[in-house]
Parts: structure tokens; C-alpha cells; sequence
């Protein structure tokens, strides 16, 4: 008898019993589970390799534009103080005819004996640093600011008065332009 004729295991009685059921079932379908799951692992790791060569190739894209972002800083913080400056000569513009209107108030509500230090027109509102050689003078031209059609709202910072034998007194105020001559100023232009 050749030797591939013997076989040990009856094959009516043991395909019936229930470990040759299960024996029969794994090599028939637990090869092709096996082999569905390789694949599945296969899959798996080309996928999480895809996934690894996007996440390099975002991460030198955020290093190349962050450099062109540091490259280009320098002209954005000159692109914008232009703005800035462009802006603050656009409201000068804006203004322009507002200062000699001003000066030119002030020339002639100012009394004899009333000179100005410094004058500064900032937002609406005109601070006046001066000196007035008696308190009559000075009582005039506070007057004349309160009755003034273009100004209004006058508050006074300091008030000394220098000497006592000149009897001179220096002053500081701050009077604000009034709303409607500013806008008309601003629609004439």
C-alpha cells in the first residue's frame, strides 16, 4: 500500500462531529478572512503613509509662508504708516480752512494787552496758552470768548498772575470750535 493512501482520520465520521465541522470551515472561509484582513491592514498602512506625506508637505507650506510673511513685514509696517501718514494729510486737507478761520477770530476778539504764547487746534477744540497785562484785559477777552458765534464752552486750566506790581496774568484755556462752523467749514471744501 503507497503512503498517500493511508489515512488516519475516517472522513465520514470525523466531518460530521463538530471540531470536523469547525476544522472544515476555517480552512475553507478563515482563509479568505485571513486574507480580507491583511488587505484591510495593508490598506490601513498605505493610508496612514499618504496621511503622514500630507501632514509634511502642510507643515513645509505653513514654513514657506510664514518665511514670506517675515519677508514681507518690513513693507507692510511702511505700507502701513504711509496709510497712516496719507490719512493724517487727508484730514489736514480736510481741516485746512478751519486754522485761518480760527486766527483770524481770535485776532479780533483779542483785546490790547492779550498776547498768545501758543495756540494749538487739536479735534474741535483750541488750547490757548497767553498772557494779559491787567485783569481788566484779561476779563474782556474771557468776554469776548463766551459772546464769540465760533466758539464755545470755554474752561480755564490755570491762571496765575506773574507780578504782582505788573499786575500781568498768565493764562491757559481750552475753548472748543463750534459743531456747526466745523461742519461748514468741512462742506465748503
Amino acid at each position: 500500500m503507497p503512503a498517500n493512501s493511508i489515512n488516519l482520520l475516517s472522513r465520514t465520521d470525523f466531518e460530521k462531529t463538530p471540531l470536523g465541522k469547525f476544522l472544515r470551515w476555517s480552512l475553507t472561509y478563515g482563509r479568505y478572512i485571513i486574507v480580507c484582513t491583511e488587505i484591510i491592514v495593508l490598506v490601513a498602512f498605505i493610508y496612514r503613509f499618504s496621511l503622514d506625506r500630507k501632514i509634511t508637505d502642510l507643515n513645509e507650506e505653513i514654513e514657506q509662508k510664514a518665511a514670506i510673511i517675515k519677508a514681507n513685514q518690513v513693507f507692510e509696517n511702511q505700507f502701513r504708516n504711509l496709510q497712516e501718514r496719507t490719512q493724517q494729510i487727508g484730514n489736514l486737507f480736510k481741516n485746512q480752512g478751519l486754522p485761518y478761520q480760527l486766527l483770524n477770530h481770535l485776532q479780533q476778539i483779542t483785546p490790547q494787552g492779550t498776547t498768545y504764547t501758543s495756540l494749538k487746534l487739536d479735534e474741535g477744540q483750541v488750547f490757548i496758552k497767553g498772557v494779559a497785562d491787567s485783569n481788566s484785559s484779561f476779563a474782556l477777552f474771557l468776554n469776548q470768548l463766551k459772546n464769540s458765534s465760533f466758539l464755545s464752552d470755554i474752561e480755564i486750566k490755570t491762571l496765575v498772575k506773574k507780578a504782582a506790581v505788573t499786575g500781568e496774568i498768565e493764562f491757559e484755556l481750552a475753548v472748543k470750535v463750534k459743531e456747526e462752523i466745523s461742519k461748514a467749514n468741512l462742506s465748503s471744501l
